[in-house]
């Protein structure tokens, strides 16, 4: 697997992991059923995401590397501080809009500085970058 295909697939695995841990943060503090069932759901599409980067990955003789306690606690911490008096469907959805949008430019960057990245792992990543737009149009709805 050339270095552009373990990169773009690294940088999937990373921001999949990345939000199952904030989505599995907000869970618990999310009371609102509709917002509950789309947070459930965006956890669903990270837990496929990782696993299917996992299994190229492995594939082809590479580990991925999983977060650091440090990045976890980091996380959790901030979203309790964010969430320590205020949580409204409106504050949960946009912490994660802003934290889903943040993935976005980031594997954005991975794209364009993998050009020699396979097709298929490039369309890959496109594919996950729409998944995310999708999930953010979705959560626009709670912030009225």
């Amino acid at each position: 697997m050339n270095n552009d295909n373990t990169e773009l697939l690294s940088g999937i695995y990373k921001l999949s992991q990345t939000g199952m841990e904030a989505t599995k943060a907000v869970l618990q503090k999310t009371e609102q059923t509709a917002l509950r069932s789309e947070l459930e759901e965006q956890y669903n599409d990270y837990s496929d995401a990782s696993a299917k980067a996992e299994q190229e990955l492995v594939s082809n003789g590479v580990m991925p590397k999983d977060l650091d306690m440090l990045t976890k606690a980091m996380m959790w911490g901030s979203i309790k501080m964010n969430t320590i008096n205020d949580i409204s469907p409106e504050h949960i959805a946009e912490i994660m809009i802003n934290g889903t949008t943040m993935g976005i430019v980031d594997l954005t960057k991975h794209i364009g500085s993998c050009t020699n990245a396979d097709e298929n792992i490039r369309n890959y990543a496109k594919d996950f970058i729409q998944n995310e737009e999708r999930h953010i149009e979705n959560l626009k709805a709670f912030l009225c």
